[in-house]
């Protein structure tokens, strides 16, 4: 028997690799231990084998502390590169082990790998290439007694040919579902938002009813919303739809146009959320102003003058800054204030989980 060591460098979500990883090592009788950040235990034995993956490439500092630590280790994931696979190191099951998860309550995978679109700063392209289908939503979900949740990494769900069949399965197995990784609303049809529509679309809590979607260039304004326009048609509010705005990316990129589609989805009711190319300081300060609704009190003349921090705003602007109610239903979406830092009920990343 070996002691196998997992380390999840990064990431909210449990990690499917490192699920897969334990799988393979336990069906063979190994011990298995997961833990996150990569820190040495106290009274730590030697381990057999080390592995690590991370989905970041912020992650560096913690992926450089576990080489350190154990220069054996075997260390993968899009925060690492492409280059390292499961199935270079013998492990090609799909199945995954939760146990290394105890208290995660879901079932996590997906319908289809792959993306028609090959997007300059997405690298699902590279790393799963043409669209396939990859399992069912049964084949997904882990049966009885765990919950019908099911949490889909699928970066394109409608770009695979049967996925007429998987709403079915969804809708029809009174399934809770997030689209965790979102759907290309440029590419809907009056057909797919339907569909959409037509099931429990829900975030990664199951809380909160939420469609996940991007507005990554100006230039997709068009098509975008007329995408959004289909969902509110055929029953979705616009108060559900989270739109991530890529930033920092584009050359030229100004101030004007990241403020201009800022305002264009809120007039619209949906929820922008600005995700950072490059995380500058004006960036992070226009995605706290934004996701924090410190956009809908405070001028950005003012945020900027405060240098993007709450405590450095006067007294007057302060004091419009509370707790401030942006959803509706079972968990009611809150910002809160707690100095410089601003926790939101609704603060999901997006995620890749695969080395």
């Amino acid at each position: 028997m070996k002691r196998v060591l997992l380390v999840q460098l990064d990431g909210k979500l449990p990690n499917m690799a490192l699920m897969r990883i334990a799988f393979h090592h336990r069906e063979r009788g190994d011990d298995v231990v997961l833990r996150r950040g990569g820190e040495r235990g106290l009274w730590d034995e030697a381990w057999d084998l080390v592995y690590g993956s991370s989905i970041f490439l912020k992650s560096q500092l913690a992926i450089d502390r576990l080489r350190h630590q154990h220069p054996a280790a075997i260390i993968g994931g899009t925060g690492v590169g492409l280059a390292v696979t499961l199935e270079q190191r013998g492990i090609t099951t799909k199945r995954q082990d939760y146990g290394v998860y105890p208290d995660f309550r879901q079932s996590m995978g997906f319908t289809q790998r792959g993306c028609r679109l090959k997007c300059s700063f997405c690298v699902v392209p590279q790393k799963e290439g043409e669209v396939r289908e990859y399992s069912t939503v049964h084949e997904i979900w882990r049966g009885d007694p765990w919950p019908r949740e099911i949490l889909l990494l699928d970066n394109d769900f409608f770009g695979q040919s049967n996925w007429r069949e998987r709403i079915r399965e969804i809708r029809e197995g009174m399934f809770k579902v997030s689209f965790n990784q979102g759907i290309n609303a440029r590419c809907l049809t009056d057909e797919a938002a339907e569909a959409i529509a037509s099931v429990n679309y829900r975030d990664d809590s199951m809380l909160v009813r939420r469609i996940y979607t991007a507005w990554d260039s100006r230039a997709d304004e068009s098509r975008l919303f007329d995408g959004l326009a289909r969902l509110v048609k055929y029953g979705v509010k616009p108060d559900h739809i989270m739109v991530y705005m890529l930033t920092g990316y584009w050359p030229g990129e100004t101030h004007e146009d990241r403020d201009y589609r800022r305002k264009r989805l809120r007039d619209f009711g949906a929820r922008p959320y600005p995700m950072p190319f490059v995380r500058t300081p004006e960036l992070v300060g226009f995605q706290r102003w934004v996701i924090g609704a410190y956009d809908k009190r405070i001028s950005w003349k003012q945020w900027a003058a405060a240098r993007w921090e709450p405590r450095n705003l006067g007294s007057s602007a302060s004091s419009n800054l509370r707790l401030w109610p942006t959803g509706q239903g079972s968990r009611a979406e809150a910002t809160v204030v707690q100095g410089p830092a601003i926790v939101t009920a609704d603060n999901r990343i997006g995620e890749r989980v695969l080395m």
